[in-house]
C-alpha cells in the first residue's frame, strides 16, 4: 500500500515549528495591537522565540513580512454577494464584512501612515472589493461620481469605528462608548454644560446598534442621491 503522506509537525520539542505562515501570523497580530511599525524583525523573532537569522531562512526582509501580513488579513476577507435588487441589504452586508475584519486587527489598519507598499503588493481583493461595490452602485442608478462619494463616506466611517468605537466597547475598564467618561464630567462639576450632561444620562447603545445607525446614515446617503437624479 502507499505510504500515507506526512504532515509537517506544527511543534517541535513544544515550540511552534516556523513557516511563512506563522511569520505572517505573528506580524499580523503585531501589527494589529500596536501597528506596523511595531514590526521589526527583531521584536517579531522575540516574539515567535527564534533567532532574526531564522526568520531570513523563510523572508526576504521586512517588506516580505509586511506583505505576508496584509496578504493574510485580505485573504481572510469573505465579502458578501451584491445585487442591485436588494442593495440596502447588500451595502449593510459590505459594511459588516469590512468592520468584521478591521476589528480583528484594527491597528494594522494604519498601514498606509507606517509604510509605503509598492503597489505590485497590493491585494487583489482590495482592487476587486472597490470595483464590485461601485458596480453595485452604478447598478441601481448612481453615477460613478456618486458611488465613489458613498463608498469614501462608508470606508471612513467602518474604519474610525472599528478604531474607536469596537475597541472601547470590547474594554470592560471604559465607559463603553459613552459620549464621555463620567470622569471627565465629575472632574469638572462646576462646568456649565447642562445639554452634555443630559446627553451623557442617556442609555450607551451596543456596539452593534451604533453600527447599525451608521450604515442607515449611508443607505439614506444613496437614497438621497437617487431621489437627486430622479
Amino acid at each position: 500500500m502507499p505510504a500515507a503522506s506526512r504532515r509537517r509537525p506544527t511543534t517541535r520539542k513544544g515550540r511552534p515549528v516556523l513557516t511563512r505562515e506563522a511569520i505572517a501570523a505573528k506580524a499580523l497580530e503585531m501589527a494589529g495591537a500596536d501597528g506596523f511599525r511595531s514590526v521589526t524583525m527583531r521584536a517579531l523573532a522575540t516574539e515567535l522565540g527564534v533567532t532574526v537569522r531564522a526568520l531570513y531562512n523563510y523572508v526576504e526582509d521586512r517588506q516580505d513580512v509586511v506583505d505576508l501580513a496584509l496578504g493574510l488579513m485580505l485573504d481572510s476577507w469573505s465579502p458578501p454577494p451584491l445585487h442591485p435588487a436588494t442593495w440596502e441589504e447588500s451595502v449593510a452586508g459590505y459594511a459588516r464584512s469590512l468592520r468584521d475584519l478591521y476589528r480583528r486587527w484594527p491597528r494594522a489598519l494604519l498601514v498606509s501612515l507606517d509604510e509605503d507598499a509598492p503597489p505590485a503588493s497590493v491585494h487583489p481583493k482590495r482592487l476587486l472589493g472597490l470595483d464590485r461595490f461601485l458596480q453595485l452602485l452604478h447598478g441601481v442608478g448612481l453615477g460613478l461620481p456618486a458611488a465613489l462619494e458613498v463608498h469614501r463616506h462608508l470606508s471612513l466611517l467602518v474604519l474610525s469605528f472599528a478604531l474607536v468605537v469596537d475597541p472601547r466597547a470590547a474594554d470592560a475598564t471604559t465607559d463603553r462608548g459613552a459620549l464621555v467618561p463620567d470622569s471627565w464630567l465629575e472632574a469638572h462639576a462646576d462646568l456649565d454644560i447642562p445639554a452634555l450632561r443630559q446627553a451623557a444620562a442617556l442609555p450607551i447603545p451596543t456596539a452593534d446598534a451604533q453600527f447599525d445607525q451608521l450604515v442607515s446614515v449611508v443607505v439614506a446617503q444613496i437614497r438621497g442621491h437617487l431621489d437627486a437624479s430622479a
